[in-house]
């Protein structure tokens, strides 16, 4: 049994029930059934004025019913209440609405926010992080400072922090770009890089943070450091003041690690997201030198590259659903067009195989690709 999509409709991962063909050529077909779409594929057909397709409904499809998804690290209600939080946050941050006093208000409740996640993630004691589950969600400042809190907290969770410090650090990580309402928001979103200038007035949100935080009396100076060197490096090449190794509040050290990963795999206005594997060999290629080693390591041990149940493409062409993740960067896959199953951490077949893209949120459309 099919459904026919709208091509508004249609999102990465969905398979088709019925090839689809040129109209200039009926005997020429632009995908085939059973192809997996992906989305240059659904930006194709736009672009060939094809405005609807068939799609393989669950039950044409069992082999996909059968794998079972981790839940996620956070409730849908527990992210809707921080993102809200948050939201408010960098408004009265940025003058748009509100002062000192309700700023001071809001933070107390986003307390209240990060203390449920750090709950949340101590229950959930063993289980790793996966970045769908911290795609899930449209991507502005405020959602990225979210996914940064939940890795932080998880990264301090396995270096072995104390409640109050796992507290802490969310709290830090929340607020770590609070300085960016200080820039001027056409730098922010610009689609283009940086002139050296430009770069000069955004490296500026560290040090407008802490200002921005101490003025107001909101949090401790533990927050405020940690906001300020958040992108300082062990080897002293960062800002704002070059620190090295241990003068990093350790704080700053473990957001500095959670920031790059998630500023690496979202969406930018410059560029496309970085697939997750190589965010990580981009982040442990900068172990000791840019990013403190324990850190790096105890991040690498709560991270997940391919999580059960979602779709790669491997470097043979086949679209594949992940169904074991035993051996995070090698898992067992499944293909989707024949169910064939590929072991890339013990098949001897399977040695030349590479994941070569993972698509992040098969059930919901990225509109920025």
């Amino acid at each position: 049994m099919s459904n026919k999509y709208s091509i508004d409709e249609v999102t990465e991962g969905m398979v088709l029930d019925e090839g689809i063909y040129n109209r200039s050529n009926s005997r020429i077909p632009l995908l085939v059934r059973n192809a997996v779409l992906t989305q240059s594929r659904i930006d194709r057909l736009k672009v060939r004025k094809i405005k609807e397709v068939c799609i393989a409904s669950a039950v044409d499809r069992p082999d996909l019913m059968k794998i079972k998804r981790a839940a996620p690290v956070i409730s849908p209600k527990l992210r809707e209440e921080a993102i809200s939080y948050l939201t408010d946050i960098f408004a009265i941050a940025s003058g748009q609405y509100g002062d000192a006093s309700i700023a001071s208000m809001t933070v107390k409740q986003l307390d209240n926010v990060v203390e449920q996640l750090v709950s949340s993630l101590s229950k959930e004691r063993g289980s790793l992080i996966n970045i769908i589950d911290l795609k899930s969600y449209d991507e502005y400042t405020y959602h990225h400072s979210l996914s940064v809190a939940v890795v932080s907290i998880a990264i301090a969770q396995q270096l072995g922090f104390s409640k109050n410090d796992l507290t802490q650090i969310g709290k830090c990580a929340m607020m770590h770009d609070i300085g960016k309402t200080r820039v001027p928001i056409e730098l922010i979103n610009k689609s283009s890089s940086l002139d050296p200038d430009e770069y000069a007035i955004v490296k500026t949100h560290s040090e407008e943070g802490f200002r921005y935080l101490s003025d107001k009396g909101i949090g401790d100076e533990e927050l405020w450091m940690a906001v300020m060197h958040h992108h300082e490096k062990m080897d002293g090449s960062g800002y704002p003041d070059g620190l090295t190794s241990a003068d990093i509040p350790i704080m700053s050290r473990i957001i500095a690690v959670a920031d790059v990963y998630d500023a690496l795999t979202s969406v930018r206005p410059y560029r496309k997201p970085t697939q997750p594997m190589e965010a990580l060999e981009l982040i442990m290629g900068g172990a000791s030198d840019v990013f403190d080693f324990d850190v790096v390591r105890a991040f690498l041990d709560i991270m997940e590259p391919y999580p059960v149940g979602c779709l790669i493409e491997l470097s043979n062409g086949k679209i594949c659903t992940v169904v074991n993740s035993d051996f995070p960067i090698r898992p067992v896959v499944q293909a989707l067009d024949n169910g064939h199953m590929f072991d890339l951490s013990r098949d001897h077949q399977c040695l030349d195989l590479v994941i070569n893209h993972m698509f992040i949120n098969p059930s919901a459309q990225e509109q920025n690709h």
